[in-house]
């Protein structure tokens, strides 16, 4: 099961239209991560109303797709979680994937997979990418490498289903793998733990990531972030 997840969108009719492709080819479950920045409930109710222009035929998307503060709230569910980048702005701190390649990456993932999709302004930050295992880029010219949120979601998600995607999430015997908003606590617990003893040669936001990129490479299980936290006490 394919979860998208859009990471600070400002325009109603980008969410709308990101609707409308996932329902184009059969995916259900949409995110917003800070979706906005004025009064909540007043704003919820008008992207709402104004997606629906965009949203053809797909508004029990809108209707179902559920508001969290962050990227590990929002992912908690997940058990795969890819971002998404023109690559354009920064230098890309995690793998990057082919868009052709990305079928076969999460191919069998035992348990829901995470898309992420950025601003429209400025796209998912280097913290953002953080919580991902791999960037997913779609081939673009140089000259105008980023594209319309809506048309983005589209790309992906013609590419995840027209391959027959398929992801497990029942019956598996395997260790739990490590959620997100797991491996986002323990991020915490280590860089708070390490702050404490490098002092003044503390990394800041550059050693954050690192720790959290880390883990994520580490696919840890339950059992494993719990003998983790028996050692950082």
């Amino acid at each position: 099961m394919i979860k998208i997840i859009l990471v600070r969108p400002r325009n109603p009719d980008n969410i709308g239209a990101a609707a409308r492709a996932m329902a184009n080819f059969g995916l259900s479950e949409l995110a917003l991560v800070n979706a906005f920045d004025s009064d909540w409930n007043e704003t919820v109710n008008c992207w709402r109303r104004e997606a629906s222009v965009s949203a053809i035929d797909s508004m029990e998307i809108i209707d179902s797709a559920r508001l969290y503060p962050g990227i590990a709230e929002a992912a908690a569910d997940c058990a795969v979680l890819l971002g998404t980048s023109s690559l354009h702005r920064n230098k890309p701190e995690r793998d990057v994937v082919p868009l052709c390649e990305t079928p076969a990456l999460i191919a069998g993932a035992e348990g829901k997979v995470g898309i992420l999709f950025g601003s429209e302004k400025t796209g998912l930050t280097k913290d953002e990418l953080s919580f991902c295992r791999a960037i997913i880029n779609i081939p673009t010219r140089e000259k105008q490498p980023s594209m319309n949120l809506g048309q983005a979601v589209a790309i992906i998600a013609y590419e995840l289903t027209a391959r027959g995607v398929k992801t497990t999430l029942t019956g598996r015997t395997a260790p739990r793998a490590a959620q997100p908003a797991e491996i986002e606590r323990m991020t915490i617990e280590i860089c708070d733990k390490l702050k404490r003893e490098a002092g003044p040669h503390w990394g800041g936001e550059a050693q954050v990531r690192a720790v959290r990129r880390g883990l994520v490479d580490a696919r840890l299980t339950k059992d494993a972030m719990n003998a983790l936290k028996l050692l950082l006490k």
